[in-house]
């Protein structure tokens, strides 16, 4: 492996900069972090990573013992798994999130959101309530995204839930429709669920018991509980921040 460029200094911001400031690398633990060990199942958190750059990220954290690399065999999918050093940078990540979540300024990303990683983190972070019925099948639809990326399903099925790209051929039980800004607003709890439904921002069809609930079953990001600070005090950035969940 070629070895990384260096800051030539012995002190340990340096060393760990070296390390997490490579373009994607936080964004992998993050998704490490989360829970996430198969190559697929990381890729689907980081879907603008290239596979090639992401193995090679992962090699990386493996090589400066971050992450372990678990080979189960013929046929079984590898598993990364972080180590105790890796573990201890959970709060470095959730620091970085929050800084971004309260200081910097993200409505211009707001304008090119990716879909699949707003699903996939709405995904992870839902709530399977005691009353759902034994399958429960949501239906997303994003009118102003790519033709391709329009739909997404959520499947909830035996305290599981999965998400699909493709229509799964259920019957639908709860339809939202929303544009991507408002969906990542919401998300991010910078606009309120129950004001973006009574101005029609966001849609939301389907049995009654189901609709009331959504705001709960469907929850918000990890951060969204963070107070914004006014735009005259947030930091401007004009390129796109990659909120860390």
């Amino acid at each position: 492996m070629r070895s990384r460029p260096t800051y030539g200094q012995y002190c340990p911001l340096s060393m760990a900069a070296e390390i997490l400031c490579n373009r994607w690398t936080m964004l992998v633990l993050r998704e490490l972090l989360e829970g996430s060990t198969g190559f697929n199942e990381i890729g689907r958190g980081v879907p603008l990573m290239s596979r090639t750059l992401l193995m090679g990220r992962l090699r990386e954290l493996e090589s400066v013992g971050l992450v372990i690399r678990e080979d189960r065999g013929p046929g079984k999918p590898v598993h990364y798994r972080l180590t105790a050093a890796g573990k201890a940078l959970g709060k470095v990540v959730r620091t970085m999130a929050e800084c971004g979540q309260e200081w910097i300024d993200v409505e211009p990303s707001l304008q090119d959101v990716d879909t699949d990683f707003l699903m996939w983190d709405i995904r992870r972070n839902v709530r399977v309530l005691p009353e759902f019925p034994r399958r429960l099948v949501v239906r997303f639809h994003f009118p102003d995204a790519p033709e391709k990326k329009q739909e997404h399903w959520l499947i909830f099925e035996s305290g599981e839930v999965d998400i699909c790209y493709i229509d799964p051929g259920y019957d639908v039980d709860v339809q939202i429709e929303a544009n991507l800004m408002t969906m990542t607003k919401v998300w991010m709890g910078w606009q309120n669920f129950s004001a973006a439904v009574r101005c029609g921002d966001l849609r939301i069809e389907g049995p009654r018991e189901l609709t009331r609930s959504a705001s709960t079953w469907l929850g918000l990001s990890s951060l969204a509980g963070m107070k914004k600070q006014p735009s005259n005090r947030r930091v401007m950035c004009s390129a796109a921040i990659t909120a860390l969940h």
